[in-house]
């Protein structure tokens, strides 16, 4: 077997974009959650904090905020990575039509 057959048997297809749209998601929601609830709730638990009253939390507002912020730097770095890999691949490719 050579490398080029190789590269044909381990080569899979790539994520389609929705599904890598619920990851980040999902991602998004759970560091969003972590840092807006959980992280009060221990200051609060450890009386760093003192708890809001029910009617003035501010934490569902905080936390809507926090998942569009992560939602946008998760979509942006990896479009980043993707501008970034393209870069490479073509660049490989010009080192191997220059041979």
């Amino acid at each position: 077997m050579d490398a080029g057959s190789l590269d044909h048997d381990v080569q899979q297809d790539a994520p389609r974009t929705t599904t890598v749209l619920v990851f980040l998601a999902a991602f998004a929601v759970m560091v969003s959650w972590l840092s807006v609830y959980a992280l009060t709730n221990a200051l609060i638990s450890s009386h760093i904090m003192s708890p809001w009253p029910v009617e003035a939390d501010p934490r569902p507002k905080w936390m809507l905020n926090a998942f569009g912020c992560c939602f946008g730097a998760f979509a942006v770095i990896g479009l980043l990575f993707r501008w970034v890999s393209r870069r490479q691949l073509n660049r490989i490719d010009r080192m191997a039509e220059a041979e």
